[in-house]
Parts: C-alpha cells; sequence; structure tokens
C-alpha cells in the first residue's frame, strides 16, 4: 500500500513537472467593472472591448501594457488586454471592462473572487505597429508599440553599428535617448520572453500608425493556393487576414 501511495504521488509530480513551462502561476484577487470611454494610462487606441486595469504595482510604470490576461471567475474565463492603471486595485485585482465582467461573474453581484494569469504568445500573432507621440520633432520623440501581444521588454534604436535603448514611460511611449533626426528609423522591438523583431522604415509622422510585416512571436499559416485545369472547379480564394 505504501508503494502504490508513493507511486502516485510520484506520478502526481511528474504530470505538474511536465506541463506547460510557460504558464505564469496564477494570481488571486477579486475583480471588479467599469464602463470603457476614454484611453486609459497605456495610451492605447480604444478598439477592444475585453480589456482590464490592473493595480499601480501591477502596472510598473507601463510595463504591464499591451499584454492579455486570462481571468476566471465564478461562471466562466475570459482573455482580456491591459489597457490602464486602476488607482484603488490592491495586489491582485483587476477592473475589467463590463463586457469583459458579465463573462465570468454576474453583473448585479458587483465584484467577483477571481483567479488569473498573463497570456503567453497569444494568438494570432499580429503585425507589429508603431505610432510616434503626437508632439514629436527631430529635436524630441517618443513612439508607442501596438499589437505586441506579450508584455515588452525593451525597445531600441539603431544608431550607426550600435542599438540604443529608449525609455518606457508612464503613459507607454518609448523615448528616444536622443535627438532622433528626421528618420526613418529601425528599431528592434523585444519582449520579456525572448521574442524579438527588427522593422526598418519607420517615420516620423506625429500621430499616425504604421503597420509592417513583422510579428514579434510566431509566422502566419501559410496560404494554400489551388492550381487549376480546365476540367477543374475554381475554389473561392481565401481572403488574407493576416
Amino acid at each position: 500500500m505504501v508503494f502504490a501511495v508513493a507511486a502516485l504521488v510520484a506520478a502526481a509530480v511528474f504530470v505538474q513537472l511536465t506541463g506547460p513551462a510557460c504558464a505564469s502561476p496564477d494570481r488571486r484577487g477579486r475583480a471588479y467593472f467599469y464602463e470603457t470611454a476614454a484611453p486609459g494610462n497605456c495610451s492605447l487606441p480604444r478598439t477592444a472591448m475585453l480589456v482590464a486595469s490592473v493595480s499601480t504595482a501591477e502596472y510598473a510604470g507601463s510595463a504591464a501594457c499591451g499584454g492579455y490576461l486570462d481571468v476566471t471567475g465564478p461562471t466562466g474565463t475570459v482573455r482580456v488586454l491591459v489597457v490602464d492603471r486602476c488607482p484603488a486595485c490592491g495586489p491582485g485585482d483587476l477592473d475589467l471592462s463590463a463586457e469583459a465582467f458579465v463573462s465570468i461573474a454576474d453583473r448585479d453581484a458587483g465584484s467577483a473572487a477571481i483567479a488569473y494569469r498573463e497570456v503567453r504568445d497569444p494568438e494570432p500573432a499580429r503585425r507589429l505597429a508603431f505610432r510616434v507621440k503626437p508632439g514629436s520633432t527631430v529635436h524630441w520623440a517618443a513612439l508607442q508599440v501596438l499589437d505586441h501581444g506579450n508584455r515588452l521588454a525593451h525597445v531600441r534604436v539603431r544608431s550607426g553599428p550600435h542599438w540604443r535603448d529608449l525609455r518606457r514611460g508612464a503613459d507607454n511611449y518609448w523615448v528616444f535617448p536622443d535627438e532622433p533626426g528626421p528618420g526613418p528609423y529601425t528599431m528592434r522591438v523585444s519582449d520579456v520572453y525572448g521574442g524579438e523583431a527588427t522593422v526598418t522604415g519607420v517615420r516620423l509622422r506625429p500621430g499616425a500608425t504604421q503597420r509592417f510585416s513583422q510579428r514579434l512571436y510566431g509566422t502566419p499559416p501559410p496560404r494554400v493556393r489551388t492550381i487549376t485545369t480546365p476540367s477543374d472547379k475554381p475554389s473561392p480564394e481565401m481572403p488574407d487576414i493576416c
């Protein structure tokens, strides 16, 4: 009997150790909800409805911006994009958009106990975009990285043979280390999991979103094209959704 128990324990340990190595541990707290309107502290364009604000500690000067969380409550699980800071939230608490909250709990409850974890490499991997901060000039400039999926670790600009780090601001813009000049710029973006992409041709266009083909992780699925003969019936071409 002792040997059987020991075997079961060993099996359980084996399953735990061979599980997904990239999954972050669950964090626990309470979720509340709010009506999203103006852009949050992350300065992200308000396109997603399933979003979250995190505590000041977790916001970490905008380090959480643009990352994704899987949040589980009494009635389900929802994936949310981090777009804001919640000054009133304690460690482990989230302020969810109303649309996200009703996916995990009863709206009438007002709040709910939750567990959540950071998502690594959320799919689909999107093409990177950059937005130069309004007011930027050849003498001072900042830019924002959009659709990176994972939390960012570094944003660098090429200066001759060297790479120079931009400084992360609390508004989720990255400030050039010195006078940026007229551009265009070659940028290197790295995430907290080691993903990296180099993008050339970022222009000094304040307020404009510039999208490129590079992705920070993963690759898009290949498009399959069918070659038809006169006897074949052509099939409709799939739209390019990448």
